[in-house]
């Protein structure tokens, strides 16, 4: 550990001066990213550029709990003097700034894997849409405080599970993240994502039983039964693509109404990157 970047756990490795970073346990019960930087920590790698491998909350990790004090991945940039995450949210952002970053998380919303970028960070778009993943996802104007807009950062969604197999396809995440920013030689696997824009929340009324009958990054018509409350069906007022949605996970929300804004990169930036949008 180097405790040059505390309160953070760092391990550096490869030659030069640090640039690129790769970072789990942002939440501390989200297994399958910490796992692939212990492994990665571990493994005999031919690094071709200086790499962080970053357990960025390392106290909420040993506890098995997402955070302790605040949600880290809703108090970006941070702040020096706050609590114990608002800290570690202000060095880790100093810690990435200027540095390539790939952050591994997981999440009860299935299908896996998928990226979440933030149209600040334009490069983010061409990032991900090189990594191994279905869908591209950009929150502008959603969660605002993430890891995603500090500095040049991709985030990867994983399946919440703690198996081998969730540690092993993070792992892969991040070992094809490496290949795409030429730390590891080798070329990362192929990808044709298609992107989204990630909007208002569903909410989940209150109850006891939950379930979801529609299936995240499918298009759900308006006047669909897309979830039920202790039976009571929940209906599509009008047309949108789920994201991150699932019974589990928040206590108040569903997940995300979405909009498809392509179905490849060069779409995205003649159109989405290029629109007249108000500040979020």
């Amino acid at each position: 550990m180097d405790t040059t970047f505390g309160p953070l756990d760092v391990t550096t490795a490869g030659p030069g001066d640090l640039e690129v970073v790769v970072v789990g346990g942002v939440h501390g019960d989200e297994k399958s990213g910490i796992r692939a930087v212990r492994r990665l920590r571990e493994a005999d790698l031919d690094l071709r550029r200086r790499v962080a491998f970053v357990l960025a909350n390392p106290a909420a990790i040993d506890a098995d709990e997402r955070y302790l004090d605040s949600d880290l991945n809703r108090v970006f940039p941070g702040d020096p003097n706050g609590d114990r995450e608002e800290r570690i949210a202000a060095r880790l952002c100093e810690l990435v700034d200027g540095r390539t970053t790939l952050s591994l998380h997981g999440t009860e919303a299935k299908p896996t894997p998928f990226a979440l970028v933030h149209s600040d960070q334009e490069r983010e778009f061409e990032l991900a849409a090189g990594l191994p993943v279905p869908h591209v996802v950009d929150h502008w104007g959603v969660n605002e405080r993430t890891i995603t807009t500090c500095g040049f950062t991709v985030e990867i969604e994983l399946t919440s599970e703690n198996s081998e197999a969730a540690a092993t396809a993070a792992e892969r995440q991040a070992r094809a993240f490496l290949q795409r920013v030429n730390a590891l030689p080798g070329e990362s696997p192929e990808s044709d994502p298609d992107f989204f824009h990630m909007s208002e929340p569903l909410p989940k009324p209150s109850g006891s039983s939950y379930e979801v009958y529609v299936e995240n990054f499918e298009q759900v018509p308006p006047g669909t039964v897309y979830a039920s409350v202790d039976g009571r069906e929940v209906v599509a007022d009008e047309a949108f693509w789920p994201i991150l949605l699932s019974a589990e996970g928040s206590a108040d929300i569903f997940g995300y109404r979405g909009h498809k804004i392509g179905e490849s990169l060069e779409a995205v930036n003649e159109t989405w990157l290029n629109a007249d949008r108000d500040a979020p």
